[in-house]
């Protein structure tokens, strides 16, 4: 954690110095020859680290219109979905869970790239119950780096959405509350923009710039998670478990499970500009990750944490982030709505476990007060 923490405040500096290098004029460092020597002006290359920070927000101005305005006011509507699905692979039976979805509004002010805001949960509203989930994702855009943080830890509020590989009488259940699930994740993803001068992931979702010409780019990133589940075998229904025409696979009996994912992204993204001030982002980025349990607190009957081998090529698995963004932006007023999902799979001997996650946000907003530049 130490390490990811430090990694997040590097990032973050990053960003704040190259928003800040945007607004200042650049001067060379000129070597000034010896009195004896030629009157020949040498212009001094910059070191790494200087022509790093210079191209974060390096853009096109053709293809890129970069933020006229200091401030921002916006407000957005936010619903977020989940979806855990246990598989034996053995019997061909799934097990499909999902809460109820999230539905939030609030009000955000921003200045430049950094949004503030607050929102209230409307489907807790009236019922007198506070709910016990708690979601944060947040997205750092710049024009050649990018950056998801997240962190979920679920409620109570699980439901039975799917049956399948069971007796047709069993799938009576699906629909039904389940509160023998509890979800925890946590993580990064990092990743690099190679077309970043021509093509801005900013414009389709921070509203900070806007795109003028379609535009394409591969990218390439890692990331790192952390994923816990807690499950209650004995708290599913009876129709299930007590059902002798069922036969529920007892590879469904994992108690607890945590394991950590490192894995290795690739993509492509594209920004189409079918109309003046109109934007529709498409982002597709599968990774490669391996998925080492930690044997310390995991408890599931499918697994012997004693003759667990510490590599295996069966714990490589496919993850894959999927983004979608359509924004209208006029430099002044913007609204739009995008989505960002996530997907996460999880295989050891016969079980496999896939988490998608991910929100879905509609937003009206204007800038004002104008740099000095574009005034």
């Amino acid at each position: 954690m130490k390490l990811l923490s430090r990694f997040i405040l590097l990032f973050c500096l990053c960003c704040t110095t190259s928003l800040n290098a945007q607004t200042e004029l650049t001067v060379s460092s000129i070597n000034m020859a010896d009195s004896s020597a030629t009157n020949v002006q040498k212009p001094k290359k910059d070191n790494f680290i200087k022509r790093f920070i210079k191209e974060f927000d390096n853009i096109d101005t053709t293809f890129i219109t970069p933020n006229k305005y200091n401030w921002a006011f916006m407000l957005q509507n936010t619903n977020s979905f989940e979806t855990y699905t246990l598989h034996s692979r053995e019997l061909g039976q799934r097990l499909s869970f999902s809460p109820k979805p999230t539905v939030k509004i609030g009000p955000y002010f921003g200045w430049r790239w950094i949004f503030l805001g607050y929102t209230f949960e409307l489907s807790s509203l009236g019922e007198g119950q506070k709910s016990q989930k708690t979601e944060f994702e947040l997205s750092l855009y710049s024009s050649m780096l990018g950056c998801d943080l997240i962190y979920r830890r679920t409620g109570n509020d699980f439901r039975l959405r799917k049956v399948s590989g069971v007796s047709e009488k069993a799938k009576e259940v699906e629909g039904e509350t389940f509160e023998g699930i509890n979800v925890n994740v946590m993580g990064i993803n990092a990743y690099y923009i190679f077309n970043h001068r021509r093509f801005s992931y900013p414009a389709a979702f921070a509203q900070s710039t806007v795109q003028r010409k379609s535009c394409g780019t591969w990218k390439a990133g890692f990331s790192y998670t952390q994923h816990e589940l807690e499950f209650d075998y004995a708290a599913l229904p009876k129709e299930l478990t007590d059902n002798s025409d069922t036969e529920l696979s007892q590879d469904f009996r994992i108690n607890k499970l945590k394991y950590h994912n490192f894995s290795l992204s690739c993509g492509y993204a594209y920004n189409w500009v079918f109309k003046k001030n109109w934007l529709l982002c498409v982002s597709v980025t599968p990774a490669l990750g391996y998925k080492i349990t930690d044997t310390n607190v995991t408890k599931m009957a499918t697994i012997d944490n004693e003759d667990m081998p510490k590599f295996d090529f069966k714990n490589f698995c496919f993850d894959v982030t999927g983004r979608v963004g359509l924004v209208w932006n006029n430099t002044k007023y913007f609204g739009g709505l995008s989505m960002i999902v996530h997907n996460y799979n999880y295989r050891h001997k016969k079980l496999t476990i896939s988490n998608t996650f991910g929100t879905i946000n509609l937003y009206l907003g204007l800038n004002f007060h104008k740099r000095k530049a574009y005034r």
